[in-house]
Formats: structure tokens, sequence, C-alpha cells
């Protein structure tokens, strides 16, 4: 079994875009360099994106990655992940996915964390769409929406995450 520590500071929060990520995103982001997932993972981890989790969570990104990761190469990139997002705590329970109950705690972190967005590949979070100014996106939706706002062309964005991803 993997266990993470929590590293959280409250003097290292910025006033940055938060999210919630869904363990199927990370999944997503493990198998396949290239995708959506694995972009908006790689702006958590240099410090983009602020993303929170709760304990809930946390329990489930572990046994996820307990059962995938098998090299060095996933670890490393787990553990800076791991790193990189904050955990909140809940003081509420949120009951607004009927289908999947279990998937409220997305919902509650994102709460607890101020989330402007939940990540996901799941359909019982994409029917709520938006609760409480919170908005559930599949992650190319998201990464469109959130590069357009900071560039009109994309272009130069395009081009550092193609740096990054061939290591130059």
């Amino acid at each position: 079994m993997i266990i993470f520590n929590l590293p959280f500071n409250i003097n290292n929060i910025k006033l940055m875009l938060t999210i919630v990520i869904d363990t199927n995103i990370l999944i997503d982001a493990w198998q396949d360099d290239f995708s959506y997932a694995r972009r908006i993972i790689d702006e958590v981890v240099t410090g983009n994106i602020r993303a929170v989790a709760s304990h809930k969570i946390w329990r489930e990104y572990q046994l996820i990655f307990d059962k995938l990761i098998n090299n060095s190469r996933h670890y490393e990139m787990a553990q800076r992940f791991f790193y990189a997002v904050e955990e909140v705590q809940p003081q509420t329970r949120i009951r607004v996915v009927k289908y999947d109950q279990q998937d409220n705690k997305f919902f509650d972190a994102a709460v607890a964390g101020q989330a402007e967005y939940i990540i996901s590949n799941d359909c019982h979070l994409w029917e709520i769409g938006e609760y409480q100014g919170i908005q559930v996106k599949k992650p190319e939706d998201f990464w469109i929406e959130y590069k357009n706002k900071n560039d009109d062309t994309g272009s130069e964005n395009w081009q550092a995450w193609m740096k990054n991803v061939m290591g130059r």
C-alpha cells in the first residue's frame, strides 16, 4: 500500500483557480500523456491551478494508485501530484447526486475548498451541471475554457505545453 503525506501550509495558498479532480481523471492522465486530463494534472503539479481533496477523496486516490502504479515514473508523477493537492475538511454533507451518492464527496470537497470546478468523466456528476456556482466539466471542456480565459489565440500556451512534453 502506498501512503501519501498531505502537506499543507495555509501560508502557501494563492488566489487562483481551484478545482476538485475525480479519480477517473487521474486514471486517464496516467494512461495517456497527451490527454486533457494529463494537461490538467500538469497544471496542478506546476502550481498554476489549485486542486483540493477531502480525506474521502484521498482514500479513493490511494486505492486506485495502489493498483495502477507499477513503475518508478508513475510513482514519481503521483508523488508530485499528491504533494500539490491541498486537503480540505468538509463541514457539511451535500446531497445532490442521486444515482451514485458516494460522488457527493466531490461536492463536499468543492464547497469546503471554495472550488469553481469539479473535473470528471462521470455522467452522474455531469447531470448536476452546476451547484452553488461549482461547475462540473469534462476535462476537454474545462481545458478549453481555462486556456481561453488567459489567451486569445491559445498558441502560446500550446507551444509551452509541447515544450514541456518534449522536455525542452
